[in-house]
Parts: structure tokens; sequence; C-alpha cells
């Protein structure tokens, strides 16, 4: 498998990458309305070379969950076998304590769910590589609040309506001007 940018500056020609989380890939699958507009045009922005879709570890241990989607085949079609790193360094271990800081300081009376564990520690992979990343709504919060969206300059999409259609537009325009950055 290829692997992905490691952390660090982007070089300004590098395809951009989209880290996918388990909503995205679950409403497309499913083919829910808004995903199925946004796969169309993730896969027309993929085949012209301006987004590439990476998978991670978390991708593996989320869809065992769901034995009933094909989410990884889904997601290897997409991805092409690009990966990011499973090894995390300096980097993504600082990410890591950011978004748990935060999560504890801002958030004590709420309940850590299991999936918590392993959303920090693949936005803390994605966020130094992807510029686009999805996550649901509270991860989103999280990282809002820890500034690391802005560190990396990621643009960060939940899976509410209106963050489906922000980012098919956004790859609509990818499509169209392939160095649109």
């Amino acid at each position: 498998m290829r692997s992905a940018a490691e952390a660090g500056p982007r070089p300004l020609k590098e395809v951009l990458l989209l880290y996918l989380d388990q909503n995205y890939l679950s409403g497309i699958v499913k083919r829910k309305d808004a995903f199925r507009e946004v796969e169309a045009t993730l896969r027309a922005a993929i085949a012209r070379g301006a987004v590439a879709v990476p998978e991670s570890e978390a991708h593996r241990l989320e869809s065992a969950a769901r034995p009933d989607l094909p989410l990884l085949a889904l997601l290897r079609e997409l991805s092409g076998g690009l990966t990011l790193p499973r090894e995390r360094g300096a980097v993504e271990r600082h990410c890591e304590r950011r978004l748990e800081a935060v999560l504890e300081r801002d958030f004590p009376e709420r309940q850590a769910r299991p999936s918590d564990r392993l959303d920090i520690r693949a936005l803390a992979v994605a966020l130094p590589r992807c510029r686009l990343v999805t996550c649901d709504a509270f991860m989103a919060d999280v990282v809002r609040r820890t500034g690391l969206n802005v560190r990396f300059r990621c643009e960060l999409f939940t899976g509410r309506r209106a963050d489906v259609e922000r980012l098919r537009r956004r790859l609509e325009r990818l499509s169209t001007v392939r160095d649109a950055r």
C-alpha cells in the first residue's frame, strides 16, 4: 500500500487529502440523498487527480462493527491503496493530547463513549496530513476548540446536511480547478 505524506508542510502541488469518517462512508454505502451527490462529485475529483482519500487503521476497526455494510470495499475503491501511517509520531501524540485535554476540560459532564478514543486517534493522524476532514459534529467542536484545524489548515465537515453539501461544493471546485486550495 502507498503511504500518505508524513506530517509537516505540504508541498503546493501535492494532491489534497480527504479523510472520510465512518459516517460519510456509511451515508455513501446506504445511498442517502446528500451523500449520493457527494459520492459522484468525489469520484470525479479523484479521477481528475484533485483529491485522494486515504485509508486508516480506524477505518478497519470501525468497519468491523458493521459487517453488513461494505464500508472497507468502498474505501479501498476510493483510496486506490493510499493509507495513513499506523504509527504515531511526536506530532500525532501532541494532537492526541490536545484533543483529550479539551474533551476533559470543556466537557467534564459528558459521558465518554467507546468511539471517542478511536475518533481522537484517527483525527490525530488525519489532521496533520489531510486538508479536508470529516467527523461528527461533537468531534468537530473539539477540534475547533484545540485550534488544530487552524494549525494544520484543515477544513472540517460534519455529517449534517449543510456540511455534506458544503463538502460537495468544495469538491466540485477542486474538480474544475485542479490546484484550487
